[in-house]
Protein backbone atom coordinates (compact mmCIF):
# COMPACT_ATOMS: atom_id res chain seq x y z
CA UNK A 1 0.00 0.00 0.00
CA UNK A 2 2.71 2.79 0.74
CA UNK A 3 4.53 1.58 -2.57
CA UNK A 4 1.74 2.48 -4.34
CA UNK A 5 1.38 5.77 -2.51
CA UNK A 6 5.06 6.50 -3.67
CA UNK A 7 4.72 5.89 -6.78
CA UNK A 8 1.96 7.59 -7.46
CA UNK A 9 3.64 11.04 -6.11
CA UNK A 10 6.87 9.92 -8.22
CA UNK A 11 4.48 9.86 -11.37
CA UNK A 12 2.63 12.94 -10.42
CA UNK A 13 5.50 14.99 -9.12
CA UNK A 14 8.81 12.87 -11.13
CA UNK A 15 9.63 16.63 -12.85
CA UNK A 16 8.69 18.81 -10.48
CA UNK A 17 11.90 16.86 -8.66
CA UNK A 18 13.94 15.66 -11.94
CA UNK A 19 14.21 18.64 -13.91
CA UNK A 20 16.01 21.06 -10.98
CA UNK A 21 17.80 18.03 -9.51
CA UNK A 22 19.60 17.46 -13.00
CA UNK A 23 19.48 21.66 -13.34
CA UNK A 24 21.37 21.54 -10.08
CA UNK A 25 23.94 18.91 -11.11
CA UNK A 26 24.72 19.92 -13.77
CA UNK A 27 25.60 23.96 -12.75
CA UNK A 28 27.80 21.87 -9.95
CA UNK A 29 29.41 19.79 -12.42
CA UNK A 30 30.79 23.11 -14.77
CA UNK A 31 31.07 25.48 -11.94
CA UNK A 32 33.13 22.43 -10.49
CA UNK A 33 35.20 21.27 -13.99
CA UNK A 34 35.73 25.27 -14.37
CA UNK A 35 37.28 25.70 -10.98
CA UNK A 36 39.88 22.89 -11.46
CA UNK A 37 40.49 24.29 -15.08
CA UNK A 38 41.56 27.87 -13.58
CA UNK A 39 43.45 25.99 -10.91
CA UNK A 40 45.22 24.57 -13.84
CA UNK A 41 45.74 27.98 -15.73
CA UNK A 42 46.81 29.49 -13.31
CA UNK A 43 49.47 26.92 -12.12
CA UNK A 44 50.83 26.37 -15.83
CA UNK A 45 50.97 30.62 -15.86
CA UNK A 46 53.31 30.40 -12.55
CA UNK A 47 55.83 27.93 -14.17
CA UNK A 48 56.30 29.83 -16.62
CA UNK A 49 56.65 32.78 -15.07
CA UNK A 50 59.37 30.60 -13.57
CA UNK A 51 61.15 29.01 -16.06
CA UNK A 52 61.30 32.79 -17.51
CA UNK A 53 63.33 34.17 -14.19
CA UNK A 54 65.94 31.29 -14.36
Amino acid sequence: MGSSIVAQLARKYGAVIFFPTVAAGSIYADWSHTRNWKRQQQELARNAELKSQS
